[in-house]
């Protein structure tokens, strides 16, 4: 009987959400739910929103009809045009899309730029420039944003780009229950009781959630030479998105080691590297530029790392330093 009760109150509770706060209904927010080969992409023509529960963002999304987020058609790009790709950074997880730096780019630089761009990793960003070709897509210049905290590996061993994430409870409840997204925010939002959730191991700590590098120098040359491939095949710039535990947590000093490195491996095959890590770090403040409960840049990031792109681009040589 009280299992009863608790399934009755649970399911009126769920109801009255999604009719008193539609704001919760989370058939509203957005998803990477569109297959495309290994890649997951957005829903082809949805206008959704991309909240976070602890009040860090609140952005619209629109979605084109080949699953990207961006107003340019990617099918229309041509030798002459700029194509970003990266995963979410470039994707502009959290700030609106005009204030993503591949938007800022076109500002600054005057050329039009398509975004092509999707949580994944390199062999993944292999795959969106053979996606946007197969749209009828003609590459000229492509800057590649390479995100230090989770895009090395020995890509000889795994080649492919990663398929969909596996689901946790907590993402499964996010996806399908608009009570459970209102007490998220209410408990992220609340300070006591967010204390006492980050007590019970149920919320955990924005800079204690890092994915943090073990040193292998494996990983870094595979990295390397799959980014060298693609140097190859296209008019390249790798620019490298500094990890934050680089700044905070035990494990300065291993990333220290890794980031050094993957520059060396990259400057020594001749790879166009852009390394952002100085200009986050010159005003002796680097976390500034990301979301105080939330990984990603703000649009202060975006902009400094636009202008970084921009110029370095016009310079043209295949190490931009930033010191």
């Amino acid at each position: 009987m009280i299992f009863l009760a608790g399934c009755v109150a649970l399911v009126l509770m769920e109801g009255l959400t999604r009719l008193l706060l539609p704001a919760f209904d989370p058939s509203g927010r957005f998803e990477f739910r569109y297959k495309v080969g290994s890649l997951w992409l957005g829903q082809p023509g949805v206008a959704q929103r991309q909240v976070k529960n602890t009040g860090d963002f609140d952005v619209a999304v629109r979605i084109n009809r080949h699953g990207l987020r961006d107003t340019r058609d990617i099918a229309e790009a041509t030798a002459g045009d700029l194509v970003v790709v990266g995963d979410s950074f470039a994707w502009g997880w959290g700030v609106d899309a005009e204030e993503r730096f591949s938007d800022r780019l076109q500002a600054l630089t005057g050329r039009r730029t398509f975004n092509l761009a999707t949580p994944t990793n390199i062999a993944g960003y292999e795959a969106l420039l053979d996606y946007a070709r197969s749209l009828g897509a003609r590459i000229g210049q492509v800057v590649v944003a390479v995100c230090l905290e989770n895009d090395l590996a020995v890509y000889d061993a795994v080649d492919q780009a990663e398929d969909d994430p596996a689901v946790g409870w907590k993402e499964w409840l996010a996806e399908r229950s608009a009570a459970y997204l209102l007490l998220t925010t209410v408990a992220h939002q609340t300070p006591w009781l967010n204390a006492l959730a980050v007590r019970a191991g149920v919320i955990i700590p924005n800079l204690e959630g890092i994915s943090k590098n073990d040193y292998e120098s494996e990983a870094i040359d595979s990295s390397a030479k799959k980014l060298l491939a693609l140097s190859k095949r296209y008019r390249l710039l790798v620019v490298l998105i500094p990890s934050r535990a680089l700044w905070v947590g035990e494990n300065r000093s291993v990333e220290d080691r890794v980031h050094k490195e993957l520059v060396a491996a990259l400057v020594k095959r001749g790879v166009a590297v852009l390394d952002l890590r100085p200009l986050f770090e010159k005003g002796g403040a680097p976390l500034a530029h990301h979301f105080a409960n939330d990984g990603h840049w703000t649009a202060r990031g975006h902009a400094l790392a636009a202008e970084a792109i921009a110029k370095c681009l016009e310079v043209g040589t295949n190490t931009c330093r930033q010191d």
